[in-house]
């Protein structure tokens, strides 16, 4: 459940609020480097996150986390923090990868009645390095569930994919995806994932920030927000990649 803003002082910006999620698989082939360069990558955008939405004092960031691995569950939440104070706190591996619980645990969410009904597009970014191990009706019905949703819709939503490309299903991630001219983001060694899970939340918080979509009312056929172009590959050497 988001925390309601308290009233606006007469004189002061209103503000709208801009629900960012972070979907983080912690199953276990994220062990070693996959992990920790998760964990320091969303650490140090929060700051970059900070830095880029001081342009529009009147968005107002709620954040939460969804983890994933044998199931889904909040990581922090149900309730959201305003970004000056969300702290993401360290994974550890285990498990599996249920991404299509972690999609539903998301929907619900979106479609709380505590949403706000006039406010930025939602931010999800989802970070995975494995197939789904729900089955193929489960991921498919909780793509199409989420995307059902007015906010769902109107999300600016994000993949990054971890490790060899071998290892997960890139059309099963890019259903996720708003914005089919991004596509993927492939993340080989912790460099790139760095710079990618830093470039999603900035480029993402700035489009929605300057987004005038909402939930509720007619829009338009293509809801997406615009987007900066997404990172250059960091150069790999045989003993950086994952």
């Amino acid at each position: 459940m988001a925390t309601a803003l308290p009233p606006v002082p007469e004189g002061t910006i209103s503000k709208r609020e801009l629900q960012f999620f972070w979907l983080a698989d912690y199953s276990g082939s994220m062990h070693g480097t996959k992990i920790s360069s998760l964990n320091q990558g969303i650490r140090e955008a929060l700051p970059e996150v900070k830095r880029a939405v001081a342009a529009h004092l009147e968005v107002q960031i709620m954040m939460r986390a969804i983890k994933f691995a044998d199931s889904a569950a909040w990581h922090v939440g149900p309730q959201a923090q305003t970004l000056e104070h969300f702290v993401w706190p360290d994974l550890r591996t285990a498990g599996i990868t249920a991404t299509a619980q972690a999609l539903r645990l998301l929907a619900g969410a979106l479609a709380d009645q505590d949403m706000p009904r006039r406010g930025c597009p939602p931010v999800c970014i989802l970070l995975s390095d494995g197939h789904c191990t729900d089955t193929p009706e489960e991921y498919e019905r909780a793509i199409a569930d989420l995307v059902a949703l007015p906010w769902g819709k109107r999300a600016v939503r994000l993949a990054i994919a971890i490790g060899e490309e071998s290892d997960y299903d890139e059309a099963e991630l890019l259903k996720f995806v708003s914005h089919q001219e991004v596509g993927v983001l492939k993340a080989h060694n912790p460099g790139e994932l760095v710079n990618d899970i830093q470039w999603a939340s900035v480029a993402a918080t700035i489009g929605s920030s300057q987004g005038k979509n909402r939930a509720a009312g007619p829009g338009p056929d293509d809801p997406n927000v615009p987007l900066t172009p997404p990172p250059q590959p960091v150069p790999t050497t045989n003993t950086n990649v994952f």
